[in-house]
């Protein structure tokens, strides 16, 4: 274990339900008239950010209430969402949405701008539904509020499968009042020490297996997973598949770690163009992702639409980055300047899975990449987080400026390695082999401009 220079602290995580939402994200409030949605909408956002069905029936018609313009002002809502959410803005999509059609038609909207979507349910007691309507100004007649209440009960189940990467429900009086949102869910419900951050597996499972050993993880058989006797959670910088031998079941293994909570990840490039893929969107099968697709399609029919929800899932709900240890730690796949902490948008999702792209080469097609972890201002530089990420191939793990690229190309035949923090510690396994002849113009370091 090689020990480097910064030092970190331990920073206790706050107690209390938590709403935790992605900046960007599109937010649909489900649920009955008179369940406090647009109540608890108004607490805990801003007017602007707040798209409501009735507000726009009432642009179109001077009366929130006239459902005779319903069909024209949910087309004026969906218009307003892919707005916002093209310019990388969260919106709350306040409205019952307990028809599966209006939440396909919102999902299919969110998917256009690759926006995280989240449903929060309000399902409160039928007595105290009933009875917040009959206070309300605009009182549902009692054989609609019915309608709602049945279309509640078919919606929860339906839910699970429609596609939206988180869900919260508020059962009672209590929750809504003691729910506590936090925008920019980029900072995961455990954000303490200790953790072993991991670079670019690349489909390297023997590699990944023999540094979770080093690193003093052991195996579960029942649950084909790893743990780690101390609780310690290992942090994936990205790009899990590719180019390498093995890389479902790399996918599958963080996947079962992720699902119970046992280990984090943000999204890569390739996991990026591996997701669009899934999701049958128009890729590029090249640059690696053909040996993870001829990996799935030689599965049977069955297991393999089986995975693939599963890997979507795993992918839609990995951050472009974490914030951690309170702050003092960020990590992302290739690159984030301070000023982007804590904010997203289009432009630093590009970042964060490319870096800082000045130009493409013309004659290799490979980015030209400026070095941003140089360039980093004196300030940020002595005081701001550490800011650990991978992408870009080093011999040696890259530190600078309180920034440390740990991704040693390992699918290259290098090495795999994980920054144990707060030690500060590296750990580090060598490749079986060359698993793939890097491309021509590809860099061994970050490209300076």
């Amino acid at each position: 274990m090689e020990p480097l220079a910064f030092a970190s602290s331990a920073h206790p995580a706050p107690g209390g339900p938590v709403i935790r939402l992605p900046l960007g994200a599109m937010v649909v409030l489900v649920g009955p008239a008179g369940s406090g949605k647009s109540t608890w909408a108004a607490r805990h956002f801003l007017p602007t950010q707040v798209v409501s069905s009735d507000a726009c029936r009432g642009i179109l018609a001077d009366d929130e209430t006239d459902q005779t313009v319903s069909r024209d002002a949910f087309r004026l809502l969906y218009f307003i969402l892919g707005e916002r959410l093209r310019r990388g803005l969260l919106t709350v999509v306040d409205s019952t949405a307990l028809q599966p059609s209006i939440r396909a038609e919102l999902l299919k909207t969110a998917a256009q701008y690759s926006s995280p979507t989240v449903a929060i349910v309000f399902a409160l007691p039928t007595e105290l539904n009933e009875q917040w309507n009959a206070s309300r100004e605009r009182r549902v007649p009692d054989g609609a509020l019915e309608r709602h209440r049945k279309n509640l009960e078919l919606t929860l189940r339906a839910l699970p499968t429609e596609g939206f990467n988180t869900r919260y429900t508020l059962h009672s009086p209590e929750e809504l009042e003691r729910a506590r949102v936090v925008i920019g869910g980029f900072a995961p419900e455990r954000d303490t020490p200790p953790f072993d951050i991991i670079s670019d597996v690349h489909g390297c499972y023997d590699e990944l297996v023999a540094l979770f050993d080093r690193l003093g993880y052991c195996w579960r058989e029942a649950e084909q997973d790893f743990a780690h006797p101390t609780g310690r959670v290992p942090v994936f910088v990205g790009d899990l598949a590719d180019r390498g031998p093995a890389s479902l079941p790399v996918l599958t293994l963080v996947e079962r770690m992720a699902a119970r909570g046992a280990a984090l990840l943000v999204q890569g490039n390739h996991d990026n163009k591996l997701l669009r893929w899934l999701l049958g969107r128009r890729v590029q099968v090249k640059h690696g992702l053909a040996t993870t697709v001829d990996e799935l399609e030689a599965l049977p029919q069955e297991e393999q639409e089986a995975l693939r929800h599963r890997l979507i899932a795993l992918l839609q709900n990995a951050p472009g980055y974490l914030i951690l240890d309170g702050g003092r730690l960020v990590v992302t796949h290739a690159g984030i300047r301070d000023e982007m902490i804590g904010r997203w948008n289009r432009g630093i999702q590009a970042f964060c899975l490319y870096g800082d792209v000045a130009s493409v080469d013309p004659k290799t097609g490979m980015p030209i990449r400026r070095d941003w972890a140089a360039s980093r201002p004196d300030e940020q530089a002595t005081h701001g987080p550490l800011i650990v990420y991978g992408h870009n191939v080093v011999d040696e793990a890259r530190e600078v400026r309180r920034t440390l690229n740990i991704d040693t190309g390992c699918v290259f035949g290098g090495r795999l390695t994980a920054l144990r923090y707060p030690e500060m510690e590296l750990v580090q396994v060598p490749a079986a082999r060359d698993y793939y002849q890097r491309e021509q113009g590809e860099a061994s370091q970050e490209a300076a401009s």
